[in-house]
């Protein structure tokens, strides 16, 4: 199923997330580009799509890559009026997350299509496709019996606790289900709980860096990715530890 939602502006194409050097991350040549949406295609990771002059915005999958035909075919949806007005766009931007990585792309010419007898949308290749997979910090996966969440107070100032999809010493990413979404890039979150087992929680100020839809139609949510806003010494040391810790188990299995 596909969901939509409004939104007042959509990804601005020149900044790219503010990445530095963005250039660097940019694919051009259309057998990489293939390869990578195939992977978003296996994972079935849930993609934004933003058009409208950014008025809308559409969660969406990859359903099949056509490199021959020069085709990407994604998910139709269940509501016909948005899955219209895709259609009748000039241009749309896709973005998501694999993995940990930013995927961002933009595409032209959508056309109604079937595949595999189903209706779907069918657009040209992207010219060429981002992808980031730097990281400023190491940063660890956590796996789902870590129990490392972050406690903060949300915009109806109830204290919410919202698990940790990975870590580093820079900053994590958080796994909202909740809705709607309440989150912003750039929101400035103080007085945060860093809890961490076997250890006291630990105070730490987040700032929003990227909110990206992520998961399957059956267990779905944002990673809302922070960076941590000068961090004590004694706060990288618990997370590094902890780090390390991980890594160990990890080896072990």
């Amino acid at each position: 199923m596909t969901n939509y939602q409004d939104k007042p502006e959509g990804p601005d194409q020149g900044q790219q997330d503010n990445i530095e050097n963005v250039d660097q991350y940019l694919l051009y040549s259309k057998a990489a580009i293939v390869q990578k949406l195939r992977q978003l295609s296996k994972s079935k990771n849930m993609i934004t799509a933003h058009f409208g002059q950014g008025k809308y915005s559409l969660l969406t999958l990859i359903v099949d890559i056509l490199p021959e035909k020069n085709l990407l075919v994604l998910d139709y949806g269940s509501d016909e009026k948005i899955t219209r007005k895709l259609l009748e766009a000039e241009r749309a931007v896709f973005k998501t997350s694999y993995e940990g990585i930013t995927a961002q792309f933009s595409a032209t010419g959508f056309q109604r299509a079937k595949r595999h007898g189903k209706p779907a949308i069918a657009c040209q290749l992207p010219d060429t496709l981002l992808w980031v997979q730097r990281r400023e910090y190491y940063r660890i996966r956590l796996p789902l019996s870590s129990a490392v969440s972050c406690e903060l107070t949300n915009q109806n100032n109830e204290n919410i606790q919202i698990p940790t999809l990975d870590l580093s010493v820079g900053g994590l990413a958080l796994h909202h289900t909740d809705q709607p979404i309440e989150f912003e890039e750039g929101q400035i979150y103080e007085n945060c709980k860093l809890a961490i087992p076997d250890s006291q929680p630990v105070g730490v100020n987040l700032e929003i860096r990227n909110i990206i839809p992520i998961g399957t139609m059956e267990n779905s949510g944002y990673r809302i990715g922070a960076q941590f806003i000068n961090p004590g010494m004694d706060t990288c040391s618990l997370i590094q530890r902890y780090i390390q810790t991980i890594e160990t188990q990890i080896t072990r299995n």
